[in-house]
């Protein structure tokens, strides 16, 4: 009998997880669909081909907090994401964790300028974290 009873509220736990997630909103939005090129800084496009959602935070979800993060990083190459960092979030401490671990899965087109495989520097996107209505 324990077992059953066990089974089923970890059963009700998941249902109640998997419900609640379609209420969560978590987009990324490019601050520019762009980044930068060699030491004259030449502004090229940037295109995403797969993006990771960001888990949203146990926590932030427990308190019903919203909010955001301003991440920069650099794309190699091959359309992979390089050292994403920081540079603003809000509320401080809360979703930077959840924003990073997501970027880093991210792909891009294979940039080139001029027919050359290159690397693009300083691409942002703003990762919020939105409760539904």
């Amino acid at each position: 009998m324990l077992i059953k009873k066990t089974n089923k509220s970890i059963g009700l736990k998941f249902l109640i997880l998997s419900f609640t997630s379609i209420f969560l909103s978590m987009s990324a939005l490019a601050i520019s669909n762009t980044g930068y090129v060699g030491d004259d800084e030449i502004e090229i496009a940037v295109n995403r081909i797969f993006n990771q959602p960001a888990n949203y935070p146990r926590k932030a979800l427990r308190k019903g907090q919203e909010g955001f993060v301003v991440i920069e990083f650099d794309i190699d190459t091959d359309g992979g994401v390089l050292d994403p960092y920081v540079l603003e979030s809000e509320p401080a401490g809360v979703f930077e964790r959840s924003a990073i671990k997501a970027v880093r899965k991210w792909l891009y087109e294979a940039p080139s300028y001029n027919g050359v495989s290159v690397k693009v520097n300083n691409v942002q996107v703003k990762v919020s974290f939105n409760l539904a209505d």
